[in-house]
């Protein structure tokens, strides 16, 4: 038996690359909004640009392994960073907003693609007895770095310097692939996907991924928006995105023996009706700084949801041979409800104020508390939920 330890060396060069893609994430996506905002762009219209990003990933879940496929692991790494960081650098070229849809859309294509590419890289070199650990791993990567890309648009950068610093990361992130001679693993067969006949079988998982996607990117995207909104500065923004980060961290931990225990159900109405509590506080008590940045600690826990849903799959799809299916076309709901936050958020910021933001996830969460009281529970298959913001989101559709 392979200890942890082993496929985590193995695979140290990818887990160090895609670090760098993580930190230029995080610093591209959590400042887009303040920097359409420093412009003038209206918030309709940033949350209509942050779309583009997510319609980007829908597109990638569908062509994307086509390139893994003819070129293989390591060279599809290798041009789809290529891209990432020209499309990165290239948002300095002109402040149009349908050029910067275009970028966006380009973006969270390749970004997307990345993820891809390295987790099934993961998937394929973990073992049974050692995957969890390996993930958790790469989940610790994840949340570490995103948070550190967050924070660098605390020093209030312009938009040449968060671009330029973002390319940077993203050229180094395909600098450890080049070091080593990597075995990579093949490539499976695309799989058909079908959301009717899905809900059919998981109502409550696939209900749950639309929601997580809706609720996580939504947060991602739009929360620097939410803070300036309310006359807070860009330090600030990036504070509340790491403290909503962090509780996710923390939730994970909390919530996989939770749902193991009590059930998929009870852990995904628990984990909403935090998050919904969070947000009724929010509206009904207008709380200052200090008290966002704790509560926004518990409103982390949105951050579980998407992992209780692909839980909650395997606990009720009987016919394994459908797991590929099922699991496609939650990440499909899952990118579409990431892609319809942005400007649902961006309108009601627009119409409500900053407010606006939290009467999003009022309605949204509390629409999955009810919906999931009404469905049956189901004994769990005793595998944890495991990834909150990215792994596993590809492993079943190269």
């Amino acid at each position: 038996m392979l200890s942890s330890k082993r496929p985590i060396v193995a695979l140290s060069a990818l887990f160090f690359g895609i670090a760098f893609i993580f930190i230029a994430d995080g610093l591209i996506v959590s400042s887009a909004s303040i920097l359409m905002r420093q412009i003038g762009v209206g918030d309709a219209q940033i949350g209509l640009v942050n779309a583009c990003f997510f319609a980007g990933a829908i597109a990638c879940t569908i062509t994307a392994h086509r390139l893994v496929s003819a070129l293989g692991h390591v060279r599809a790494y290798g041009v789809y960073t290529a891209l990432f960081a020209v499309v990165c650098l290239l948002h300095n070229v002109s402040s149009n907003l349908i050029f910067w849809m275009i970028l966006r859309f380009i973006l969270g294509y390749t970004y997307y693609s990345l993820v891809m590419v390295t987790e099934s890289w993961v998937n394929a070199k973990a073992l049974n007895q050692n995957r969890s650990r390996v993930l958790a791993f790469y989940e610790i990567v994840f949340y570490v770095c995103f948070g550190l890309g967050t924070l660098f648009i605390a020093l209030n950068l312009t938009s040449n310097e968060v671009f330029l610093i973002a390319a940077i990361f993203i050229i180094l992130g395909s600098v450890p692939l080049n070091f080593l001679k990597i075995r990579t693993p093949p490539v499976p067969p695309k799989t058909r996907m079908s959301v009717p006949n899905v809900f059919k079988i998981a109502p409550l998982a696939l209900t749950t991924s639309f929601v997580g996607g809706l609720a996580m990117n939504g947060f991602f995207s739009m929360a620097s928006l939410f803070v300036i909104a309310q006359g807070f500065g860009a330090e600030h923004a990036a504070g509340i995105i790491v403290a909503g980060m962090a509780g996710g961290f923390v939730s994970h931990l909390i919530f996989g023996p939770i749902s193991d225990k009590m059930g998929r159900k009870f852990a995904i109405i628990l984990a909403a009706s935090i998050a919904l509590g969070v947000a009724l506080v929010f509206v009904l008590a207008k709380p200052n700084l200090i008290m966002q940045y704790a509560l926004t600690v518990l409103f982390g826990v949105i951050f579980t949801l998407y992992a209780l849903a692909l839980a909650r799959a395997n606990d009720v799809v009987s016919d394994k041979s459908k797991c590929i299916e099922v699991s496609r076309t939650q990440l499909f709901n899952y990118l579409v409800g990431s892609c319809l936050s942005a400007p649902v958020i961006g309108v009601l910021i627009e119409i409500f104020g900053a407010m606006g933001f939290m009467y999003f996830y009022v309605a949204t969460l509390g629409f999955l508390v009810v919906f999931a009281a009404f469905q049956k529970s189901v004994p769990s298959s005793g595998a944890s939920p495991n990834i909150g913001g990215q792994a596993t989101v590809f492993e079943e559709i190269k």
